[in-house]
């Protein structure tokens, strides 16, 4: 988004969204752990080879706000143990049961009762840490990093794609429609998080890598189905479909422009790290 576009997506954000509720709905759910974008493994061996500048042998990692644990399974093959937790049972109910390393539990991030302290090497926590409660869940990993363990925060950046008329649709038509079901706190995410500072000193910021993946119309539709937006469209305005007006509008521009349905559809990431101080 350009600045003018941010400015006034910023505006139409809610004071009055219940947080706790954006992905508690079981289809969506279903929908999101089957049609969500995955993060690439370059993102988890940035913040794994970090970890192991001062950890060489890891061993635990929790991956709070995990959803249906995407980003928890990226890091399953370079930890003895990974962690997901969300406070969202639905999401929960949807994450793999079969990784012989990885367990999920239903809770909040600030709140870890059944992780023992000092005996985490990465607490992470992906795109909807705009949500949690920032103060105290910076305060609980503390408490369960050992020395020179990392904190990670990641997130993503409002997609674009390499065809103008679709990013048209996506900043001028689609986002006006839906930013008014996404809580004030979802600012943070859309400036992707530069204005955040983690607790320890001599933490970076890693902005240059992103997702790309191709697209169809069709494949974006269901995209667009995973997400709190669509639920919250379609019970805002009983009988219409975010995903089929997007698809109809995108359609629309495609043949006007006499170009393919393939599209290619990117999120750029930022990444913050940081460790524990030893002694």
């Amino acid at each position: 988004m350009n600045n003018s576009i941010l400015a006034s997506a910023k505006d139409l954000l809610s004071s009055t969204v219940n947080k706790t509720k954006l992905y508690t709905d079981m289809e969506q759910s279903k929908a999101y752990s089957k049609n969500r974008h995955q993060y690439s493994d370059e993102l988890f061996k940035t913040i794994v080879d970090y970890c192991k500048e001062s950890i060489p042998d890891l061993n635990v990692a929790v991956d709070v706000g995990c959803g249906p644990g995407s980003s928890t399974l990226g890091f399953a093959k370079y930890f003895k143990k990974v962690i997901g937790v969300d406070i969202s049972e639905s999401q929960i109910a949807c994450a793999p049961k079969d990784v012989r390393n990885v367990e999920f539990r239903v809770g909040s991030s600030d709140k870890l009762p059944f992780i023992e302290s000092g005996s985490v090497d990465l607490f992470c926590a992906g795109a909807s840490f705009f949500l949690m409660p920032q103060k105290e869940t910076f305060a609980e990993a503390d408490r369960v990093l050992r020395p020179g363990g990392t904190i990670a925060i990641f997130g993503y950046s409002s997609p674009k794609t390499d065809r103008p008329e679709i990013n048209h649709i996506m900043e001028n038509i689609i986002a006006p429609k839906v930013l008014q079901f996404y809580p004030k706190e979802t600012e943070q995410l859309l400036d992707q998080s530069r204005s955040l500072e983690l607790p320890y000193p001599g933490w970076i910021r890693n902005d240059s890598l992103s997702i790309s993946m191709n697209m169809t119309v069709e494949m974006h539709m269901e995209l667009i189905k995973s997400s709190w937006m669509a639920v919250a469209y379609a019970k805002a305005f009983p009988g219409k479909d975010l995903a089929v007006e997007y698809g109809t509008l995108v359609k629309e521009a495609l043949e006007q422009k006499s170009t393919g349905p393939d599209y290619t559809l990117t999120y750029d990431l930022f990444l913050l790290m940081g460790r524990k101080p030893i002694g």
